[in-house]
């Protein structure tokens, strides 16, 4: 499978600079955020790779789908992304887009994998800690991964501390095995 973040950058990056100069970062987060959540529905997916449908059509059909959620930058977009065949990358766009944003306003991105979900008041309590120790703008998301077995693993930026089962057996079966 082809790797899509190299191609989805220089849009992040235009959206990014054009946001910033209009003073509407959040708000291209938000239209971004939207399009790329309903990208990864089959509907959508079947819409985009519908070989009948001509380019102008899918882009008339987004546009009408999005039409009071996005602004027309964000339509423009799709029409952009539609004439160069890549409406593939609207999710790549996003997550390269929220890293600009969250360097920019010096926020840390933290995603938490657990095994189960957690109580309403370990949840919290995880937060608090992750915001004490990585900010109070930190943004954190959580994940369920069960074949973990167990506790959980943090990852910020590229850095990962896993307290998870999985990998303290993993950890141990290293050390056995020299």
């Amino acid at each position: 499978m082809i790797e899509l973040t190299p191609l989805a950058r220089p849009y992040a990056k235009a959206l990014f600079s054009s946001a910033l100069e209009s003073e509407n970062l959040d708000g291209m987060a938000n239209d971004l955020k939207i399009m790329a959540t309903a990208s990864k529905t089959e509907e959508i997916r079947g819409t985009i790779e519908d070989p009948v449908l001509s380019r102008q059509e899918v882009v008339e059909i987004l546009t009408k789908l999005f039409d009071d959620s996005v602004d027309e930058t964000s339509k423009k977009l799709l029409s952009i992304l539609a004439e160069n065949k890549r409406l593939n990358l609207l999710e790549p766009i996003h997550s390269i887009y929220q890293e600009l944003l969250e360097k920019h306003k010096e926020q840390n991105s933290i995603e938490v994998f657990i095994a189960t979900t957690p109580s309403d008041d370990a949840k919290e309590d995880i937060e608090n800690k992750l915001r004490s120790s990585y900010g109070k703008d930190a943004n954190i998301f959580f994940s369920k991964d069960p074949n973990m077995m167990g506790g959980l693993s943090i990852k910020v930026g590229d850095e990962t501390l896993d307290l998870s089962i999985r990998g303290k057996v993993n950890k141990l079966v290293n050390q056995l095995n020299f």
